[in-house]
């Protein structure tokens, strides 16, 4: 390099040549990375939201979105000692009831049967210490109702212990509250004396409708005077359960159009019976809101069924359809249709569409709200902090302290829209 300045053409060829093969040798080409890479961008090229997915990528999406077999925990890496750490068990899971619990360092894993459920010759032990976390993540899943150990590190305990585990099957939860109960299942209720309740959706999953009609229903029978609806960085899901909540909040009409190229229009519309029409709503979205999540928050808002607040949705509009290859290579995910709002307009944002444009959810104009970068950060992390199920044989710590302007707000209006008597459902 401090000859470059005298080097030949041909010279100075061979040297860009050899930066950009040492370039490729970074850890996000190594493998079939790079492949996988120039894949997901040449499906880019058609639009947005059409992607390419390798097989493993498609197998996490399934798991947050529908049941799945596994263990049940989350999973961040520990940099400190190298390894991967329980951020929370998933409640009612296997690892849960065997006793895993949030901040378990889990140093070694132990495999009895291979992949097709045969039974080892010699147990497979495998040392966390240094091990990529997908690797890891691959040695705890296994074939349902076959075991696995972990053996763990745990605050408090002088040696570390084992803790055996039969894969089962696992429905995340989706359907989150203010806070968890004793039972570490969640509370609902923000305001117990004015009855306002409070119910955060992560995404739009296999069970994500079942469990809002649930607690829907406790919460009418309660009486229930306001319900908060907290979409923020919901990425969206399935479309049958969005289609499904909102018939739940709306009467009949309306509730989106897909429209493709090949066929008319689709309209899908809400029916009567069973609609939860006589408590008000507030929506709460962010640029974090995409698909599923603007479908209900535009159906609740053309009903005028709620009041929108926070900030502008993504506007990601577009129906995707998964094409498997063949031999589990990867999966084509190819976008086929669009959605469009009951009041007609455009949900989609396209790569030429501007700020003044009409796409996505706008929140209403006396409630948009934005949050700082910091706020923005600091509500990311207490939806984290939130998921987590406590650790109930530790003294219990008070936690941080933290504003969110935008449910404040929220909280504010339903308030200000209080019946003398709470509502119920009868």
């Amino acid at each position: 390099m401090a000859k470059i300045k005298d080097l030949s053409e041909g010279d100075l060829k061979a040297l860009l040549a050899d930066v950009r093969v040492q370039l490729g040798n970074r850890e996000s080409l190594k493998g079939q990375k790079g492949e996988d890479l120039a894949l997901d961008m040449m499906m880019h090229s058609l639009d947005n939201y059409s992607t390419w997915m390798n097989f493993e990528e498609y197998e996490t999406m399934q798991r947050s979105l529908g049941g799945f077999i596994g263990v049940g925990i989350k999973v961040e890496k520990d940099f400190g000692k190298d390894m991967i750490r329980v951020s929370t068990p998933l409640k009612g899971g296997p690892a849960y009831r065997a006793g895993v619990k949030s901040g378990d360092v889990i140093t070694k894993v132990t495999n009895f049967v291979d992949r097709e459920s045969k039974p080892l010759a010699t147990p497979e032990v495998t040392t966390t210490k240094g091990l990529d976390m997908n690797d890891i993540i691959k040695k705890i899943l296994g074939p349902k109702d076959t075991k696995v150990m972990l053996t763990i590190e745990r605050e408090g305990d002088k040696e570390a212990r084992d803790i055996e585990i039969v894969r089962g099957a696992i429905q995340p939860e989706t359907v989150l509250g203010v806070k968890r109960l004793e039972d570490d299942s969640w509370d609902f209720t923000l305001d117990a004396a004015k009855k306002l309740a409070y119910i955060r959706i992560t995404e739009f999953g296999q069970y994500t409708a079942r469990d809002l009609n649930k607690a829907m229903k406790d919460l009418t029978k309660a009486g229930l005077n306001g319900l908060i609806l907290d979409l923020r960085y919901n990425p969206g899901g399935y479309l049958d359960s969005a289609v499904e909540i909102c018939d739940l909040f709306i009467d009949d009409g309306l509730i989106v159009t897909i429209r493709s190229r090949e066929v008319p229009p689709d309209e899908i519309k809400g029916k009567h019976e069973g609609s939860l029409l006589n408590f008000p709503i507030v929506v709460l979205v962010n640029g974090g809101s995409a698909s599923a999540s603007e479908i209900v928050s535009a159906c609740l808002q053309d009903h005028s069924r709620c009041i929108v607040m926070g900030e502008r949705s993504y506007g990601k509009g577009t129906v995707q359809n998964m094409m498997k290859l063949k031999d589990d290579q990867g999966v084509i995910k190819l976008s086929i249709a669009s959605f469009w709002r009951p009041s007609g307009k455009n949900l989609n944002r396209t790569k030429e569409m501007k700020e003044t444009d009409d796409w996505g959810v706008r929140p209403h104009p006396d409630y948009t709200i934005k949050l700082s970068l910091k706020e923005q950060a600091d509500l990311m992390e207490h939806f984290r902090r939130n998921e987590v199920l406590p650790r109930r044989d530790l003294p219990q710590k008070d936690p941080p302290k933290f504003e969110d302007r935008q449910l404040d707000t929220a909280v504010k209006y339903l308030r200000e829209q209080m019946p003398t008597k709470p509502i119920s459902s009868k």
